[in-house]
C-alpha cells in the first residue's frame, strides 16, 4: 500500500484507525501514515530468491528479561498467591497485583539478593495490605508465624523494603495502626464463627481505651486482646488469658498490664450496658464545631485544596479520620503526661505547705528563746 505524506484536502482532520494502524484522510481516503504491527511473522523473497523475515521485530522492556528473571518473578508470585490463599485475604487481584508490582521492583533493584523469596514476598504483601484503599486486618507477626521465622527478622526486611520503595514517610506507614481493624478477625478466630455482639462490645471498649489514652505508644495487639477478653467474658464465653494470647500474639504479662490499666480508668467501673449506652449516645450526638486557632481556617493537610472548615482547624475528611483514630474528644481521662504533671504539682504544693509549717514552728521557738517569755503560739505572731 502506498504511503502519502500529505493530502490535497489539508483542511480536513485525518482519521486514525488503530485496528489496522492507518492514518487516512476522512474525505478522499488517502493513506497519510501507516504503522502495521502483527504478532504473526511474515516472509518475503529477496533478490536472490531466498526467504527473509518481513519487517522488523519491535522489542518491549519485558522481552529483554532473562529466563532467570522470569523464574524469580514467577516464584515470588506463587508465594504471594499461596499466602493470600492461606490467610483468605479478600480483594483478589486488587491485592495480588500491587504486591507483585512491589516484588518486581524489589527484584529489579536486586533487593532479593541475599534474602529469601518468601520473606520479601511477605513484606511486599504486608505493605500492600497497609496501603490498600480498604486496609486488611493482618499484622506482620501473622506472616512471620506462617513463615516460621522471628518477627524481627521479617520486620527488618519490611523496613528495608520501605526505604527501597521510598515509603518511609508515607502517611499510611507512619501513622498509628487502628486496633479496631483487627477486632472482627480476632473474634472470628477465637469463637470459630462470627459474632457481632462480641465484636461490637470489643469495639466499644477499644473506643473507650482510645479516649483514655491507652493507645498512645502501644501496639494494637495488646488493646485488642484486652478488649476481646473482657467482651467475651461479658457475653458468657469462658476463655482464659492463654486462649487470648494465642490469638493476638502477645505474652500474658502484656495482656495483664492492659487489663490493669483499663481497670484504673473511669471506664473500668462501667457495666456493659452503661458502656453500650454511652457509646450509642456519643455516636448519635452531633459533633460540635470547635474553634481553631484561627476560626474558620483549615489547618490540616487539605489547607490549600479548597476544602471547607469543619471543626478544630480540620476539614470533614480529616476530622472523621481523627475521631476514628482517637475515639472522640468527649469523655475519657486526661492525657498521661498531664496526669503526671498534675500529680507532681499537687505533691510539690503539699511539700511546700509542710515546709512552711516547719519554718513557722522554728520561728516561734526562736522568738520565745529571744524574748525569754512564756511560749506564744503561731497565731499570736504579727502578720
Amino acid at each position: 500500500m502506498a504511503l502519502f505524506l500529505s493530502c490535497a484536502n489539508g483542511n480536513h482532520r485525518p482519521t486514525s484507525s488503530y485496528a489496522n494502524g492507518l492514518v487516512c484522510c476522512d474525505v478522499c481516503g488517502k493513506v497519510l501514515h501507516e504503522d502495521l504491527y502483527t504478532d504473526e511473522p511474515s516472509f518475503v523473497k529477496g533478490a536472490g530468491g531466498e526467504s527473509k523475515l518481513s519487517g522488523s521485530v519491535v522489542r518491549s522492556i519485558q522481552s529483554g528479561y532473562s529466563e532467570s528473571f522470569r523464574r524469580t518473578l514467577d516464584k515470588g508470585k506463587d508465594m504471594i498467591e499461596s499466602i493470600v490463599t492461606t490467610f483468605n485475604i479478600s480483594g483478589g487481584d486488587s491485592i495480588v497485583n500491587p504486591t507483585c508490582a512491589f516484588y518486581q521492583i524489589a527484584v529489579e533493584r536486586n533487593f532479593t539478593r541475599g534474602r529469601k523469596t518468601d520473606q520479601v514476598a511477605a513484606a511486599c504483601l504486608y505493605i500492600a495490605c497497609r496501603v490498600a484503599k480498604d486496609p486488611k486486618p493482618f499484622l506482620l507477626i501473622d506472616f512471620s508465624e506462617y513463615l516460621s521465622i522471628n518477627v524481627y527478622v521479617l520486620g527488618a526486611v519490611f523496613l528495608q523494603l520501605c526505604q527501597l520503595l521510598s515509603l518511609g514517610e508515607h502517611p499510611t506507614i507512619i501513622k498509628p495502626v487502628d486496633p479496631s481493624l483487627y477486632i472482627s478477625r480476632f473474634t472470628e478466630k477465637l469463637l470459630k464463627q462470627r459474632n457481632m455482639k462480641v465484636s461490637q462490645t470489643a469495639l466499644y471498649l477499644i473506643a473507650r481505651m482510645k479516649r483514655d489514652w491507652m493507645q498512645t505508644g502501644r501496639k494494637p495487639s495488646g488493646l485488642c486482646g484486652a478488649a476481646l477478653y473482657v467482651s467475651a467474658l461479658s457475653h458468657g464465653y469462658s476463655f482464659s488469658k492463654t486462649d487470648i494470647v494465642k490469638i493476638v500474639h502477645i505474652c500474658e504479662m502484656t495482656l495483664t498490664k492492659r487489663l490493669i490499666e483499663f481497670e484504673n480508668t473511669d471506664s473500668g467501673s462501667l457495666t456493659i450496658e452503661e458502656l453500650t449506652k454511652n457509646a450509642v449516645e456519643l455516636r448519635e450526638s452531633v459533633p460540635s464545631v470547635g474553634v481553631s486557632q484561627k476560626s474558620g481556617e483549615v489547618l490540616c493537610e487539605h489547607k490549600n485544596s479548597g476544602e471547607p472548615h469543619f471543626a478544630h482547624g480540620l476539614c470533614r475528611t480529616c476530622y472523621d479520620a481523627f475521631i476514628k483514630l482517637s475515639g472522640g474528644l468527649h469523655g475519657g481521662s486526661e492525657p498521661p503526661a498531664f496526669q503526671r504533671a498534675e500529680k507532681e504539682r499537687i505533691a510539690m504544693e503539699s511539700t511546700n505547705k509542710a515546709m512552711n509549717q516547719v519554718c513557722i514552728s522554728k520561728r516561734v521557738k526562736t522568738l520565745n528563746r529571744q524574748l525569754n517569755v512564756s511560749p506564744i503560739s503561731a497565731c499570736q505572731l504579727p502578720q
